[in-house]
């Protein structure tokens, strides 16, 4: 059962949000939303197009990309393969958890992460 997800007051104030666009703090939003109890979440168009924007037809591959640009070089999400499938992971302390569950997704790099 997935869990409710909260954004931190200070979100909206973060370096990270002063340097993306308004769009990419949505996508971002979004992303915290769909990742499990370690951030992880499927990185393919697709996967995040269906649960981020699942009522918007003008969501392109293109623009989602960019969006994800933005969210990767402003450090919030590190985006990497296993085995040939995207996946990407919230480098975003936004929430603890009392009881959490292990991904079911392989863990990212370990370079980076929640420095």
């Amino acid at each position: 059962m997935p869990r409710i997800r909260t954004i931190k007051p200070s979100f909206w104030s973060s370096r990270t949000a002063a340097l993306v666009s308004r769009d990419a703090r949505l996508l971002a939003i979004g992303l915290i939303s769909m990742g499990d109890d370690s951030g992880r979440f499927l990185a393919s168009h697709s996967a995040i197009v269906g649960y981020v924007y699942p009522n918007d037809d003008d969501v392109s591959a293109v623009k989602l990309r960019k969006w994800m640009t933005e969210l990767e070089k402003a450090g919030f999400v590190v985006l990497y393969k296993a085995d040939g499938i995207k996946y990407g992971c919230v480098n975003y302390k936004h929430q603890r958890i009392s009881h959490p569950t292990a991904s079911s997704f392989p863990a990212p790099p370990a370079d980076g992460l929640f420095e």
